[in-house]
Formats: structure tokens, C-alpha cells, sequence
């Protein structure tokens, strides 16, 4: 079993991506959370308390990136897999047409739930659907999203509301979801609904889908990723500096 990766206080569990689909299918009980973590998700637990405490307290936090990978070779503890939700999302829609699971897709734009849903059940031409909503709900609404979600017997809710709201928003309503488990994946749904497109697969290869989408959404993506990677690599230097100094 590989060592996992402590980064700031969180705990990266580091494990391929069919232990995840395990670890995720074998989730029966109610109140459990995971999530993904990425170079953004880092940068954003560094200032905010709150979204760090939510991600402390998750049963699994999976390693999403390129930039997760050179924590884990920066700080001598290298990273199995890149467990992404985009990646993982198919392994996961046929792993539950095998076992009869089902899903909620929680988030997006209206319509883009259900684009993804559609996706999702013809690549597997199994209902492993258990209900849409999109994610511009107003807080009246809250109790009717809370009620459908229950009302739908899902296994497994998927919230698309981008960091860190998806994940406070989980947080503040878990006590009531009757789901087993509750994930945070960022903008999944845009990708499989077709209203964003993938990187090519060779840019994936290499780490560098961060750049496929700087180039889709330059205005909305710099400051995430042109001045974040350079603040993640600094946070990094400094904790390698720290650990050669705990170790002399």
C-alpha cells in the first residue's frame, strides 16, 4: 500500500483509480464524503479555514492533477494515480451498471445535468440515473432539492458547484441527505454534457489540461492557473525547505 500524501494538514489518499471505484462502491452507510483535490483546491484551503476543516474531515480526499503529482515528487511521497473525476466518471458509470447502483447529478447551468445524465446512460445503456438538478437553486428552493435527492433512493450524489461551494454546501446540508456519499466534482458535468470540451488525450498524458482549458477560458481561468501554479509551487518550495529542516 503506497504512503499517503500529507499536504497543509490534508491527507491525499493515494491509491489507483480502480481502488477508488472500490472504495466508492463499498460506501453503504449514510454521512460519508469524498472529494478532489487539486493545485486550486491547495491554494484555496490555504486561506479559507472553513473549506480546509470540510476537507480535513472527509473520508477521501483524491489525488487530481498534475500538480497533486509534483506535490507528491516534491515532498518524496509520489502519487500512484491521477484519480480525476473527469477520468474516474466513466469507470464509475460502468461500475454501477454492474451493480445496480444509482446516481444524482446535482449542479451546472439548467440542462447541463441532464446532458451529462443522457451521456452517462447511453455509454453504459443502464439507468444508473437516479435524478438531475441543476445548481442555480435559490435557497427557498433548498428543501425541495434536498427532498428530490432523497426521494430518489440514489447511492451516490454528485455536486457540480464548483470549489469550494460544492463542498460547503455539501457540508451544511450532510446531516440531511440520506445519500451514503457525497462528492465535490468541479465542473465534470460541463465536460460530459459537451458544453466544454477535453483536452486532447496526448495533453492529458502529459499534465497538461490546465493549459486546453487557460486556452477555452482565458479570461476565467488566469488567475486560477497562470498566478495559482506559481503560488502552489512557492507553497511547495517552502514545505520541501520545511521538511529537509525537520529531517537534519
Amino acid at each position: 500500500m503506497s504512503k499517503d500524501l500529507e499536504i497543509l494538514g490534508l491527507n491525499i489518499t493515494n491509491i489507483t483509480k480502480e481502488e477508488a471505484l472500490d472504495r466508492i462502491d463499498a460506501t453503504t452507510e449514510s454521512l460519508h464524503t469524498m472529494h478532489f483535490v487539486n493545485a486550486h483546491c491547495i491554494n484555496v484551503a490555504a486561506k479559507d479555514a472553513e473549506y480546509h476543516a470540510i476537507l480535513a474531515n472527509a473520508d477521501a480526499l483524491f489525488a487530481d492533477g498534475s500538480g497533486i503529482r509534483l506535490a507528491g515528487s516534491t515532498l518524496g511521497c509520489p502519487i500512484v494515480d491521477n484519480v480525476n473525476g473527469t477520468d474516474l466518471f466513466p469507470l464509475l458509470c460502468s461500475r454501477f451498471a454492474k451493480t445496480g447502483k444509482r446516481m444524482f447529478l446535482l449542479g451546472s447551468a439548467p440542462g447541463v445535468a441532464e446532458k451529462a445524465a443522457r451521456w452517462a446512460e447511453e455509454y453504459t445503456g443502464s439507468s444508473i440515473i437516479a435524478g438531475t438538478y441543476h445548481g442555480y437553486f435559490k435557497t427557498g428552493e433548498e428543501s425541495s432539492v434536498i427532498e428530490a435527492i432523497n426521494a430518489s433512493g440514489a447511492e451516490l450524489l454528485l455536486v457540480a458547484l464548483g470549489v469550494p461551494r460544492q463542498e460547503k454546501w455539501i457540508a451544511s446540508v450532510r446531516s440531511l441527505l440520506q445519500v451514503p456519499l457525497c462528492m465535490g466534482v468541479g465542473a465534470l458535468f460541463d465536460f460530459y454534457s459537451g458544453t466544454v470540451s477535453r483536452a486532447p488525450l496526448w495533453m492529458r498524458k502529459i499534465g497538461l489540461e490546465w493549459v486546453w482549458r487557460l486556452l477555452l477560458e482565458p479570461g476565467r481561468m488566469w488567475r486560477r492557473y497562470i498566478v495559482g501554479n506559481v503560488v502552489f509551487i512557492v507553497r511547495l518550495m517552502k514545505l520541501r525547505i520545511r521538511q529537509g529542516r525537520r529531517s537534519e
